[in-house]
């Protein structure tokens, strides 16, 4: 697996879940935490978080089904805040 794969999964990823929106497919889980998930050949993303605000998850990246990339999230939205849907990661979007 090359980082840079995974960086083009991960983006694709987001981009097809959270920042999608309401277009994302969502499921509710027993616990009341929300999961989205996302496949693409080898590659699968999961998110699972629990909220509203002040919300908090994980997402993970599987590649042929064994865990490569796990990040770990905590907190809220400003109000004041005019984008906040800019962030920074390893990763450069295209």
């Amino acid at each position: 697996m090359e980082i840079e794969k995974l960086c083009e999964f991960l983006v694709k990823a987001k981009k097809a879940t959270y920042a999608a929106g309401d277009a994302a497919q969502k499921a509710k889980e027993k616990d009341q935490s929300t999961t989205i998930i996302f496949e693409e050949r080898d590659w699968k993303y999961h998110d699972n978080y629990f909220g509203g605000e002040p919300y908090g998850g994980r997402e993970v990246v599987f590649f042929q089904n064994k865990p490569v990339y796990m990040m770990v999230y905590y907190g809220w939205v400003n109000e004041k805040a005019e984008d906040v849907t800019r962030f920074m990661v390893f990763c450069k979007a295209p």
